[in-house]
């Protein structure tokens, strides 16, 4: 598989800069990942950006996964010199999503990591097949577990049996013209509320721009919620 499509949209178009959305490509070895910056967490973004790129290197997860990240994300601070504000900011910590996806070669198989509401969706005929982490759009209600620059509290996540609720494998075999489509939550939600005719507007769009009108014509409409939309196809 290899990208077809990739675009963001900004929660506020007139502060692209602040965009806490993450995405990274490795198309020669199959691997893809996205990732949500938590906004109410310090640095979100930076945040975000370790973990795609982790990903991208080494596509697993673990304690020791985890904590390179954590250290990687931390060695681009001086907490020295922040205010002591910032300070207590820093020490609250940052959180965000991981979805990562790897294929396997020969392409017949793709595997499948989420921590958080981050959505992947396989299409096969361009129709839904399957979805990953989520079914129903109801599900993005619940709050999500994220990853987090503060290790305590990545403890749960990281028990063996949560682990591996976070991971799923799709087969490609059988499929007809498959597209698996990675986008974040807002994204997410919005299609699984109406599948069947959302997914051919997002399976035709051809430009950044006609990406971005469509987010803005379903944030006015009240149909999406405000936030940060990142999409990425594969095919």
């Amino acid at each position: 598989m290899r990208p077809l499509f990739e675009a963001q949209v900004p929660k506020l178009e007139t502060a692209p800069q602040e965009n806490e959305d993450a995405a990274c490509c490795w198309p020669q070895r199959g691997l893809y990942a996205i990732s949500d910056g938590a906004s109410e967490s310090y640095h979100s973004a930076a945040w975000a950006r370790v973990l795609v790129r982790r990903f991208i290197a080494h596509p697993e997860l673990g304690p020791d996964w985890l904590a390179a990240a954590i250290a990687e994300y931390n060695a681009g601070f001086d907490r020295e010199a922040m205010s002591w504000s910032a300070q207590a900011a820093f020490d609250r910590g940052s959180f965000a999503t991981l979805l990562g996806l790897s294929v396997s070669r020969p392409e017949e198989r793709v595997r499948l990591l989420a921590v958080g509401d981050s959505l992947a969706v396989l299409v096969s005929s361009g129709r839904l097949v399957a979805s990953f982490p989520y079914e129903t759009a109801e599900q993005f209600a619940a709050r999500p577990m994220l990853l987090s620059t503060r290790p305590e509290r990545n403890e749960a996540l990281l028990r063996p049996a949560t682990l591996q609720a976070m991971t799923a494998e799709w087969g490609l075999k059988g499929t007809v013209n498959p597209r698996v489509l990675l986008m974040t939550d807002a994204l997410g939600a919005w299609l699984l509320a109406d599948p069947d005719e959302r997914l051919d507007r997002l399976l035709g769009l051809a430009s950044a721009e006609a990406f971005a009108d469509l987010v803005h014509e379903e944030r006015v409409g009240k149909r999406m919620r405000r936030d940060d939309c990142t999409l990425l196809v594969l095919g």
